[in-house]
């Protein structure tokens, strides 16, 4: 009974702790980006992490365990967004998805969320316990950092030892390019600008076509 308890231990902590990563970019600016982790028990609670930066939008969360939609708690400290599951700690391994979307703002920077805890590492592998794979919707999509292999025209991947906190893609970059959405008329300002400039274009020909006609009568 002890050498099968010591056996199953010992089994336990080397199972080492996974993350698979999908990234689509639908645009060079719209990505959709889906994690899953295999994790073994811990006391802790889960929090998910990622660094963002000026224009970029994070959207659209969603973190399921074992199938089940968990309901977190936000907070921000100037780049960072944390989430925090609020439910009771993980006891038991778990499968946990996490599927969000990104605005890129021109950045060329596509931020991914990580566990704030480290993976559990099975020190006998020599592989990375972290998979990501980037598809490119559009044409002439490439990797900048961190170094991956092309496996298709459009696809990119690579195994890590952690899941990076970012990958830079190649294209040109924009100061601030904000989403459809952010850049619609911001609740009619846009067309009242343009409403504007037309009678102003319409009002000069006429005031000076009347000026001239007055200065001619006097």
């Amino acid at each position: 009974m002890l050498s099968i308890g010591v056996a199953g231990e010992a089994l336990a902590q080397a199972r080492a702790e996974t993350a698979d990563i999908t990234i689509t970019a639908r645009t060079p600016n719209a990505v959709h980006v889906e994690e899953r982790y295999t994790l073994g028990p811990s006391a802790a609670s889960l929090e998910l992490r990622v660094l963002t930066r000026p224009c970029m939008l994070v959207e659209n969360l969603r973190v399921e365990r074992d199938g089940v939609v968990l309901k977190g708690s936000e907070t921000f400290n100037g780049p960072w967004i944390t989430w925090r599951d609020t439910t009771t700690a993980r006891g038991d391994s778990l499968r946990l998805s996490v599927r969000y979307t990104v605005w890129l703002g021109g950045s060329r920077t596509i931020p991914l969320m990580h566990l704030t805890a480290p993976l559990a590492r099975n020190e006998s592998s020599r592989l990375g316990a972290v998979s990501v794979v980037l598809r490119f919707a559009h044409s002439g999509g490439q990797v900048e950092f961190p170094y991956m292999t092309r496996q298709a025209p459009n696809e990119w991947s690579g195994r890590y030892v952690a899941v990076p906190s970012f990958l830079k893609v190649g294209g040109p970059a924009f100061p601030c390019d904000r989403p459809p959405d952010v850049a619609g008329d911001n609740g009619g300002l846009v067309w009242r600008y343009w409403l504007l400039l037309g009678i102003m274009v319409a009002w000069v020909p006429i005031y000076l076509t009347w000026a001239r006609r007055t200065g001619e009568r006097a």
